[in-house]
Parts: structure tokens; sequence; C-alpha cells
């Protein structure tokens, strides 16, 4: 699997400079997010941790780095980076004109390792030439409508045919479509090099996805 990009262009933020256009630059296109339960299934071929004792120890970071966090403390994960929390409260000029009680939690800041960013700086990167130029892509829900729109009059749908109706990269297409067999809504089968989706019925269990 390889990252893809688009180029973009931002709108020009000066309303004098209204019909020059800025440079283009490249932006990642997200193949999706991959949660817990994925990233433990996909984890657990690498090591002799069963999925309860990964998702127990995934657990355990959490409640211990709320638990520094929350007292002050910076969480530095080796090779990964570090965590730190940002505070907010309303605009004062002077200390005594705030109390401890306005001032408030903001949000978690994460600086990365340099470790992280010298492993990544090779990191293969492709155009992708399936995406539209519009930034604003169909949601997974929109998308799943779409697909099942689509099945009402087809018997089944196939990667690329997925990729065209959500104008969305090979690998998300890919994401979304086994995300799709997973709960139960769609079937595969695989026919030569090609894996073809059914729409089902009923919710099937325990459907394998495609390697």
């Amino acid at each position: 699997m390889s990252a893809n990009y688009k180029l973009v262009r931002n709108p020009n933020p000066n309303p004098e400079e209204s019909g020059k256009s800025l440079p283009l630059h490249p932006r990642l296109v997200s193949c999706g997010t991959i949660h817990t339960d994925e990233f433990i299934n996909r984890a657990k071929s690498r090591s002799s941790f069963s999925p309860a004792d990964m998702k127990g120890i995934l657990q355990l970071f959490q409640d211990m780095m709320v638990d520094f966090l929350m007292y002050g403390y910076n969480v530095e994960l080796e090779g990964i980076g570090t965590f730190s929390v940002s505070l907010k409260s309303r605009p004062v000029m002077e200390k005594n004109e705030i109390r401890a009680e306005s001032i408030h939690f903001k949000d978690v800041k994460f600086r990365s390792s340099k470790e992280l960013r010298d492993r990544l700086k090779t990191m293969p990167v492709f155009r992708d030439e399936y995406t539209v130029s519009d930034p604003a892509y169909p949601s997974a829900k929109e998308c799943e409508q779409e697909v099942f729109r689509y099945l009402e009059t087809n018997p089944f749908i196939h990667q690329k045919k997925y990729m065209s109706l959500c104008g969305c990269s090979r690998s998300k297409a890919s994401l979304d479509l086994r995300r799709l067999v997973e709960e139960g809504k769609l079937r595969w089968e695989k026919l030569g090099t090609s894996h073809l989706y059914y729409k089902v019925e009923e919710p099937v269990s325990g459907e394998t996805n495609p390697k």
C-alpha cells in the first residue's frame, strides 16, 4: 500500500487580490480511520499477545496518560511523541482579574518525536488519479447510500465502480468495502483477480474479508 495525494489551491484570503491564484500544494488523501479493533486485528500477526491482552494494554496506557496529564505532566512515548495539556480562560489583562475556578482544560496537544518523523520521511506517495478536485468529498454515510442505490439496479459492485461513485482513492474504497462486509451489509465473491460485492438482505456475522 502507498499514500496518495492531491494538489489543491487555497482561495486567496486577500480580497484585493481575489483574481490572483495561490500556488498549488500537496494534500494527503485520507484512506479512512483505523479504529482500535482493526488496529489490534492487524497487529496480532506481529505479536505473541492476544487481542484481549493488547486491548487491555491500550486501555492501561489511556488510563495512565489521563492520570499524568491531569496532574500537569507531559507524557512522552518513546518513538511516538509527547502529549501535553493546553488550558483556556476568558481574556484578562492582570493576574488578579481571574481565579483558578475560571481556568479550564482546553485540549491535548501532540508533538511528534524525531524518530517517528525520520521513519516517515521515506514514505512513498503517489498522485491519486481517482479523486475529484472538489475538496468536499462525500461522507461515509453518503458513500454507503450511493452504493446501495447502485445495487438497486445492479447485481454487484466492484472496487473501481465504488471509487467512481464516491470520488475516492483505491485504498479508501478497499477499506470502505471491507467495513461494509464486516458490518454484514455486503458479501463478496472472487472472480479471477477481482472482488465482487453483493448486497445481503440479512446481516451476515463472521464474514471473512478478502486478503
